[in-house]
């Protein structure tokens, strides 16, 4: 998760929208269809086995509160008022550990209950209740939710794909410094065609890789560079600094502007003239031809600190209106700065085949001078060395406490980088990324830093986003920085999309000592330093995929669907490794705001995700936790090799320690939805 200082709207603000009531009967209607479908499994197979089922009920009716109810037959129907569920009330059966012996003792048709056999419905229980059908029975009873989930997610998927499903990509926008792809060289426009022998994959094969994946042994990609047709095969170990396995990869975009762009486009975009319009593509910068976003960002990196001419094609306002090619012109974008210098660290990272390879520097070593002139603003070291390319430098590092001095040549960049995903400063004009230290080591005299009374030697410890237009009330969760969590780079980065009249609140611990205080600044367009993309930024490049037959979309949607189940799996238990952050699980809120925008996105887009969901919920359901689908079925594996259940007093203690877990969980995950639990 990025550190992020910019709020989006609340949720609450969403639900409030006219236009988005569609979207929410949509989810709620794909959420609990997921959870019917689950119940239903239960029910059927309960009433095929000839299993009284008391209660079937679509979320909780705790303490009888319900929302609405019906009786047919033997068994009532309804939904209960609080929607975390669902649950089919059997006879003789009752996953509330405190109501669980006196539901057994009602379900008792006479007498103690002896050893109950294996196989063969036992007098002792009213012969329609749950514990009198063999185990094999109630194993199918237990194991046909899940069973209902892994179906349902088949026929979803293959659904979506029958309808038309839209898979981007495995095209790069960019890089994450210091990252697994960025130390291999991977750069924008780089195209991965093949993944473990696998050709043509799409963007979501290759989450799905690294999520189900090895981190040790890592990820093999097939991977070619348009620009000079070379191909390569290599092996990248996952990174899981942000709390979960990545390979530092973003996602490829095209040149057309979101076609359902509601706010305007930040930076100088915003400011084209005439105004950039949702579903317009670029086509030209400066009259020559561009066909791919690693072509733009090629054109537009020399021309950072010069107005440029786009040629865009837009779609006329009328349906039958012929395309039309416009020019818009885009003036630079300065860089917007706090005019403090932080405190250059270590270099944490060197790319395969970059001039700093070549030159033998390594992790470790401290960049004390380059061209004889001390390191300075770690975040602009980049700049100055790009305006020395194809001229060999002297860099002067610390190696260990070892002066060692090497001679570089800087190259020439036309890419761009991930920084808002990174707490490195990247130097990619000699393939270097640096850790920043959040200490002061200058302060620009004309800056707002020295305006706000910062001084050499304060330290960051938080940042925080603030809104003088509301009364300065604060937005967003602070980012704070310790000796773990340098992340300046990502605050500076963040900086560049800040609307205008937004400011910094820095909370710093004095260099001379003392307690803490918060300074407030409005970061200022810098007068040299220029945003190279200038607040573009594009709809992905997708690919539209629609099976021609019945088969292949039962074969996509059976492929999609264990896919599914493989990265839950891989996702246990990287969490059971701790290769994944428990921070970035998700509780009921995440999982409607997911579904939401899934819906936005497309029917098609929902049903994959409702695919995912069923599939989370067949995995997790199955776990061997009491009170869950999946402990009842380890009591059962006992039962059926003992000859014999587990003792009443067992099962109630296992049951109220998994329940307690459970409910530990639920809070837990509430916290993180609600933000009273930060995500790092």
């Amino acid at each position: 998760m990025v550190c992020c200082l910019i709020a989006a709207e609340t949720w609450i603000q969403w639900l409030l929208q006219p236009s988005s009531w569609w979207v929410i009967l949509l989810v709620a209607g794909g959420l609990g269809f997921v959870i019917f479908v689950h119940e239903l499994g239960h029910f059927l197979v309960a009433k095929a086995c000839g299993v009284k089922c008391e209660k079937f009920y679509l979320g909780f009716d705790v303490g009888g509160l319900k929302l609405c109810s019906f009786k047919w037959g033997e068994t009532e129907y309804g939904i209960g008022a609080l929607p975390l569920g669902g649950y089919v009330k059997m006879l003789g059966q009752d996953d509330n550990p405190a109501a669980a012996a006196a539901e057994a003792e009602r379900a008792r048709a006479s007498g103690d209950l002896p050893p109950e056999p294996v196989a063969g419905a036992h007098p002792a229980w009213d012969p329609r209740s749950y514990p009198a059908q063999s185990v094999p029975e109630r194993m199918a009873i237990i194991s046909a939710g899940v069973i209902m989930n892994v179906i349902f997610a088949v026929l979803m998927a293959s659904l979506a794909y029958g309808l038309g499903v839209r898979e981007q990509a495995a095209t790069l926008s960019g890089s994450r410094p210091g990252g697994a792809a960025w130390r291999a060289g991977l750069r924008t426009g780089d195209e991965i065609t093949a993944i473990a022998g696998r050709q043509d994959p799409m963007f979501e094969d290759l989450i799905h890789a690294v999520t189900v994946g090895s981190v040790e042994r890592g990820v093999e990609l097939t991977v070619r560079r348009p620009a000079d047709g070379s191909t390569r095969t290599l092996t990248l170990k996952p990174d899981i600094d942000l709390g979960k396995p990545t390979l530092g990869i973003t996602g490829p975009s095209s040149l057309t502007v979101p076609a359902d762009l509601k706010v305007g486009l930040p930076g100088s975009a915003g400011q084209a003239r005439p105004a950039l319009r949702g579903g317009d593509r670029v086509t030209a910068v400066g009259g020559t031809a561009v066909g791919s976003y690693a072509e733009l960002i090629a054109a537009l990196a020399p021309l950072a600190d010069k107005p440029v001419t786009l040629t865009v094609r837009r779609t006329g306002d009328e349906p039958a209106a012929p395309e039309q090619d416009l020019d818009v012109v885009l003036e630079p974008q300065p860089r917007r700065i706090t005019g403090l210098v932080m405190t250059a660290g270590p270099i944490k990272a060197v790319q395969e085949g970059s001039p700093a390879a070549g030159a033998g520097l390594q992790p470790g070593d401290r960049i004390v001078s380059v061209a004889a002139e001390p390191v300075g603003d770690p975040l602009t070291l980049d700049d100055r060395l790009r305006r020395l390319a194809g001229t060999p430098v002297k860099i002067d590092v610390d190696r260990a406490g070892t002066p060692v001095a090497v001679e570089i040549e800087p190259r020439r960049v036309e890419w761009v980088e991930s920084n808002l995903l990174s707490k490195l400063a990247s130097v990619p004009s000699i393939g270097v990324a640096l850790a920043v230290e959040a200490v002061v080591a200058g302060v620009d005299a004309d800056g707002p830093g020295a305006k706000a009374g910062v001084q050499v030697g304060d330290r960051v410890m938080a940042v925080q986003l603030i809104d003088p237009a509301a009364a300065g009330k604060t937005k967003g969760t602070a980012v704070t920085l310790t000796a773990n969590n340098q992340c300046w780079p990502m605050v500076a980065a963040e900086m560049q999309y800040l609307e205008p009249g937004k400011r910094l609140r820095l909370t710093l611990e004095p260099a001379a000592g003392g307690k803490p205080r918060d300074v407030d600044l409005e970061p200022a367009p810098s007068r040299d330093l220029f945003v190279v993309e200038r607040g573009l930024f594009f709809e992905p490049v997708e690919r539209t995929f629609k099976a021609r037959s019945i088969g292949e979309a039962l074969s996509k949607g059976t492929r999609k669907a264990f896919q599914g189940l493989a990265m839950v799996y891989g996702f246990l238990q990287k969490l059971t490794q701790n290769q994944i952050s428990p921070r970035l699980l998700g509780g009921p809120i995440t999982i409607a705001q997911q579904a939401a925008k899934s819906a936005e996105d497309g029917f098609s887009s929902l049903l994959l995700f409702l695919t995912m969901l069923s599939a989370n919920l067949a995995v997790v359901n199955f776990l061997p936790i009491p009170v869950l689908d999946g402990g009842h079925m380890v009591f059962l594996l006992y039962e059926w090799v003992r000859g014999k259940p587990p003792s009443e007093g067992v099962v109630g203690v296992l049951s109220y320690l998994g329940l307690a877990l459970i409910l530990t969980l639920m809070l837990f995950v509430f916290g993180l939805d609600l933000g009273l639990i930060p995500r790092r």
